[in-house]
């Protein structure tokens, strides 16, 4: 029985997350969130966004790979968790009922033409968690 536990235990694959943390001037997550390195990176099925004392940006608007559906849960503390995205992406934001720190400025995307879909859980205490189409999308 031992065995055949210990077996199924490496079957199955880890759990598949990156941490995302603000919290300048200790530690800042500059290569993160400035630059074109911000936009090309191998996103992972579920993020966690902590803003502490810093900013976060999540830049999910043109990366290596991501999957069709990914998980934020993000955590604006003090300071602002921003999501910016691409076009065609399907935004599903949650949290407390009548809390006017989640705002979702992305376009509604019809079902028949989304690319992927972001699900964001968002918490909030004295800061805000935003989702917008990146500025390079943006029509001028």
């Amino acid at each position: 029985m031992e065995s055949l536990t210990r077996k199924s235990r490496e079957v199955m694959p880890a759990a598949n997350r990156r941490w995302l943390i603000g919290a300048e001037p200790f530690f800042e997550g500059g290569w993160f969130h400035k630059g074109e390195r911000a936009r090309s990176w191998d996103v992972e099925g579920e993020l966690v966004a902590l803003s502490l004392l810093g900013d976060v940006t999540v830049d999910l608007s043109d990366p290596k790979s991501m999957p069709t559906e990914v998980h934020l849960k993000a955590y604006a503390i003090g300071r602002d968790v921003d999501v910016l995205i691409a076009p065609g992406t399907h935004v599903e934001l949650m949290g407390w009922p009548d809390n006017d720190h989640l705002n979702n400025d992305a376009p509604s995307v019809p079902e028949t033409e989304r690319i992927r879909v972001l699900r964001i859980e968002g918490h909030t205490l004295l800061g805000d968690v935003v989702v917008r189409v990146h500025p390079d999308y943006q029509e001028a």
